[in-house]
């Protein structure tokens, strides 16, 4: 991202290789004008040097008339391809020797009446002096310089500047393909980014989703088993209750036959006071009996609320008045070294069943107790929640909820424990101290009532049991409440 920054902010704009195009033709047309002042210069140079050579030489030839000497020094000049023309004149301005190229006009055509030379580039005229006396004058004129020497002469000024512009250009383009390279392949690499996250985020909601998959499938198929063995179990147990109640009211009455015939003539009997241990030791047992068919009975009830066939009588109530309802119990059960803080800001109706809920609160709370053996605080809290587009919950649609939470700050649990909590027979208990059924039972009614349960929890930080119920409709009547 950094290096693809980078080459955005230093590549090659278009205005800015038309600017450098530009300076480099200006550079060439400076260079080109120099090159072309600096010949000018130096030719008039060599022109006043040939000329003042030639003065020298022809002072004499001047001084005594002497044309032929005179024209042969002129004539040396001819063999100077630069010259176009030359002349020697006398100080009566009459010329003594002289030359001029073919189709080139005279010199004398471009003096003056006075034998002045004009001003022009290509004519110097030198005077021919014997001592401080000027005896007559010399002109030179040079040749144009031909079309094919001028192009030769800044062929190479040109030719650079061509070749520059031309390697700027070449430059823009490459920079141009290099450009549209460079965002294709930052284009794909994002494009590889996101889907390489978007594949990341499904295989993690692939994960999630099996592995709530096989919990729901575990869960269904420990459900239907206890279901079938609670349904069997609680027959067989209603059974013999029954039997035990008819065997306890004969046994009161003195009739020892269960099944309701006469009695035999009775025997005789010991004294009063052994009669009366006997219906005790009678009672004794029958109350074990009694005691034991209550307790299977229980998980019973507990193997039927985990398997979300427990018979139910779902009733409109509000959390907060039935949490007042039993708030002595609740603090009877946490003894004195737990203080409960209760934050009941509901209004809301829900439908469940009140038995049910009551327990399941004891339950909560109670569990709360055990992981705070030092004592602590135990929030129970109820307020209303809106799930919406905007505050949405994963397996709840959206609509008005009651949320009730039971908080702690006791031990907490690890992440493990935490995930295996509503498991059926899991507990961090020990043996003969708990079922196991306890926060599992809780989640199958909360399931069965349309809700949700769900645990936050932290080593060291406490734990928090969330449960959430839908809003009925309607106000709940005092006598459910």
């Amino acid at each position: 991202m950094n290096a693809h920054a980078n080459l955005q902010a230093y590549r090659f704009r278009p205005v800015m290789l038309l600017v450098a195009a530009g300076l480099l033709l200006i550079a060439g047309a400076l260079a080109a004008a120099y090159q072309y002042h600096s010949a000018r210069v130096e030719r008039r140079h060599q022109l006043v040097t040939q000329a003042n050579i030639l003065a020298a030489s022809v002072t004499a030839a001047i001084a005594f008339d002497d044309r032929a000497a005179a024209q042969e020094y002129v004539n040396a000049l001819m063999l100077d391809p630069r010259l176009d023309a030359a002349a020697v004149y006398n100080e009566a301005h009459r010329q003594v020797a002289g030359f001029q190229r073919a189709a080139s006009e005279p010199i004398a055509d471009s003096l003056a009446a006075d034998g002045r030379a004009p001003h022009q580039r290509q004519l110097v005229e030198v005077p021919a002096r014997q001592g401080a006396t000027t005896v007559g004058r010399v002109y030179l004129r040079a040749a144009d310089t031909p079309l094919m020497v001028q192009l030769t002469r800044y062929s190479g000024v040109a030719l650079l500047t061509i070749m520059a512009v031309l390697m700027l250009a070449v430059l823009a383009v490459a920079q141009g393909v290099l450009t549209r390279a460079n965002d294709a392949l930052h284009r794909r690499a994002t494009e590889l980014a996101d889907a390489n996250e978007r594949l990341n985020i499904e295989m993690a909601q692939r994960a999630r989703t099996e592995e709530a998959l096989r919990q729901s499938q575990k869960m269904e198929a420990i459900g239907q088993l206890s279901g079938g063995i609670a349904h069997d179990f609680n027959n067989l147990l209603m059974i013999i209750k029954s039997s035990l109640t008819l065997l306890q009211q004969k046994l009161l009455q003195g009739d020892p036959s269960a099944d309701g015939t006469p009695a035999s003539p009775p025997r005789e009997r010991g004294s009063d006071d052994g009669r009366e241990a006997r219906e005790q030791r009678i009672r004794h047992y029958l109350d074990v009996a009694q005691d034991g068919i209550d307790r299977a009975a229980s998980l019973t009830q507990r193997l039927l609320s985990f398997a979300r066939q427990q018979p139910l009588s779902p009733r409109s109530l509000r959390l907060d008045v039935l949490v007042r309802d039993i708030r002595p119990l609740l603090e009877h059960s946490v003894g004195s070294g737990v203080e409960i803080d209760y934050r009941l800001d509901s209004h809301r109706p829900v439908l469940c069943d009140a038995n049910q809920m009551e327990n399941t609160i004891l339950n909560l709370v109670v569990n709360a107790r055990d992981g705070m053996p030092d004592g602590g605080r135990i929030v129970i809290g109820v307020d209303d929640l809106r799930i919406d587009a905007d505050h949405p919950m994963e397996g709840l649609p959206d609509g008005d909820y009651v949320h009730l939470r039971v908080v702690d700050n006791g031990m907490g649990m690890s992440e493990e424990v935490r995930r295996k909590a509503f498991e059926p027979f899991f507990t961090t208990k020990p043996v003969g101290k708990g079922t196991g059924l306890g926060l599992s039972t809780i989640f199958g009614f909360i399931v069965q009532s349309r809700g949700l349960a769900s645990i936050d929890s932290e080593p060291g930080r406490g734990t928090t049991i969330h449960i959430i119920l839908p809003h009925v409709p309607g106000e709940a009547t005092p006598e459910v409440a």
